[in-house]
């Protein structure tokens, strides 16, 4: 998982795609793939274009056909892609979900202000648009995830070795770091901290403290000291022959790379040992002395938010009813206003029946996501 990030050279870009948007109206440009279903909580999009699944002017393109049809009434876009095993492979190794960035205006947070809106088809409303490699990544904590970086991106809020994510620190959130009563000091630089992440949740998980704070939900009040490794580095097991082989994938598009997370050592307990020489203690007084104070704050930030799911297929994987059906199953459980109900479904290399954490129960029942209705908001 991972978020969008507008360096230079895609900056220049989409100010020609502004440009472009301005005196062509970007229909010769951005050919629009066709929706074919509308229902109440998603539409089935359908594009001829491999590249639409994994490109930016394929995210954009269908992002204007979908406002094309809809009214700009939404926070967020959700694209769910019916084609899991080709995006991975085009996006990067091991990523499941991207967020774009598309209208920010909150400050004392760790994301710029950003108004990019009119790309996207968006006049005055929506704040982003996530890509999700398959529907199963709806409730597997990816989509939370991605949603946070409506908040946390290019500015740093404490010490990372990760841009944009909590690295190796007790943060414990959906973007990465560990929960601080599993850490463990090894001595001598060493540490461990159960089964963690820098990058991204284990499972679904609620928001961290700083992470409520930061998208406004709580007061600075109530987010914990946080401790932080600089410098944290996994600790790499010696390259021996026999290390090598046991550690070489086997199967599947990375057979014949090495499973980075068997070359890390680990502790008498089986979890990953990570080494770090410059160590800090963060207060949340520290970082609003940094970013700023939060406007608006807990008291009068945003807490309900309205997203719509766009189902892409292209000809070669259309989608069928029992996926339609479960796709619209799985949107329903994300947004509703009480624990999910238990759903065994495939995550990962293991079907299971787990607790499963959606927006409502995520946020302590502080914030909501809306999606039903969709076809009040058709144009």
């Amino acid at each position: 998982m991972f978020k969008l990030v507008f360096g230079k050279a895609l900056s220049r870009y989409l100010f020609v795609l502004v440009c472009l948007t301005f005196v062509s109206g970007c229909v010769a440009i951005l050919p629009t793939p066709d929706v074919t279903q509308h229902g109440d909580r998603l539409v089935v999009m359908e594009t001829h274009v491999r590249a639409d699944l994994t490109s930016i002017n394929g995210m954009i393109k269908i992002s204007r056909e979908f406002y094309r049809h809809y009214e700009d009434e939404f926070d967020v876009l959700v694209l769910v892609y019916n084609t899991e095993d080709e995006i991975i492979d085009q996006w990067e190794p091991n990523a499941k979900g991207r967020w774009a960035g598309v209208r920010h205006a909150e400050t004392g947070t760790g994301r710029n202000n950003i108004d990019i809106g009119r790309v996207f088809g968006s006049e005055s409303r929506l704040k982003g648009v996530v890509q999700l490699a398959s529907p199963k990544r709806i409730l597997d904590g990816c989509l939370l995830h991605e949603i946070m970086h409506m908040w946390v991106s290019r500015i740093e809020v404490i010490p990372t070795v990760i841009a944009e994510h909590w690295g190796f620190s007790s943060v414990g959130g959906l973007l990465g770091g560990f929960q601080k009563d599993a850490f463990l000091d090894l001595g001598r630089g060493k540490y461990s901290a159960g089964y963690f992440f820098p990058h991204r949740n284990v499972g679904t998980i609620p928001y961290s403290e700083l992470e409520m704070y930061l998208a406004g939900w709580i007061p600075p009040a109530e987010v914990p000291e946080i401790w932080v490794a600089e410098d944290g580095a996994w600790l790499s097991k010696e390259l021996t022959p026999e290390t090598l082989a046991e550690c070489e994938i086997e199967n599947g598009p990375l057979a014949g790379t090495l499973d980075q997370n068997c070359m890390i050592q680990t502790d008498s307990n089986g979890n990953k040992i990570f080494t770090a020489s410059k160590i800090s203690t963060w207060t949340i007084e520290q970082i609003v002395e940094n970013l700023g104070p939060r406007v608006p704050n807990y008291e009068h930030s945003q807490k309900e938010f309205r997203a719509a799911f766009v189902l892409v297929t292209h000809p070669n994987r259309s989608v069928t009813n029992s996926e339609l059906e479960f796709t619209d199953l799985l949107i329903e459980q994300f947004s509703v206003k009480q624990p999910i109900s238990k759903i065994s479904f495939w995550l990962g290399d293991l079907s299971e029946n787990r607790h499963l954490f959606n927006f409502w129960e995520a946020t302590k029942g502080i914030a909501t996501l809306e999606v039903d209705d969709l076809q009040a908001f058709r144009k």
